[in-house]
């Protein structure tokens, strides 16, 4: 059985402007990204990582990416790609509190930029929310904790619910009302989540 990884508390990122990537991020960057001898070559990836990150850093659709930047349906095609293939959550982790990545990482500086991008691709992977709130960040979630689903509850409710089954007919009116609040909360209020701001 593997070791539970850590926890760390919940912490907002510094916003920050889009810019095009350094030398530094990118060859920080590219080093997580999958080298494959498919696919475009890594000067093309660089400019598509550079649209992806200026959509994540706006409240705009993908439509409105400037056509400096390439095309819209690439780069998105990209990012649903990199959160596919997990890429996006080595990222994610690359820019936590994780001790292994504090010292020297020059991918903190585009922390923002990050967080953004995995919160505009959290629908593709089932692990989304869970991974970004155990890593502690805040703005890699869709939504403020308190409408994301509660896993802890989730098994709570689960309990509840089974017992409640075993004694089907003698529960109260308000009682199941209850359970049913309950497990709500548990689920989250996806209503209010969003990839932008």
């Amino acid at each position: 059985m593997r070791p539970t990884p850590p926890a760390f508390p919940l912490r907002r990122s510094a916003p920050r402007p889009w810019r095009a990537l350094t030398d530094i991020e990118w060859a920080a960057l590219s080093a997580i990204l999958h080298r494959s001898t498919r696919g475009r070559p890594p000067t093309i990836a660089r400019y598509t990582w550079d649209a992806i990150f200026w959509v994540a850093c706006s409240t705009r659709p993908w439509r409105a990416l400037p056509e400096h930047l390439g095309k819209a349906d690439s780069a998105h095609r990209a990012l649903r790609r990199a959160a596919a293939q997990k890429h996006l959550h080595r990222m994610l982790l690359r820019v936590s509190d994780h001790p292994e990545f504090a010292q020297n990482n020059p991918l903190r500086a585009i922390e923002w930029f990050i967080v953004r991008a995995y919160r505009r691709a959290f629908r593709i992977t089932s692990i989304a929310i869970p991974f970004a709130r155990r890593l502690g960040l805040a703005c890699a979630l869709p939504a403020d904790a308190v409408w994301l689903p509660d896993a802890n509850l989730s098994e709570t409710v689960k309990a509840i619910a089974a017992r409640a089954q075993a004694l089907a007919g003698t529960l109260s009116l308000g009682l199941l009302r209850a359970l049913l609040d309950l497990s709500d909360r548990a689920a989250g209020q996806p209503r209010r989540w969003r990839t932008t701001d």
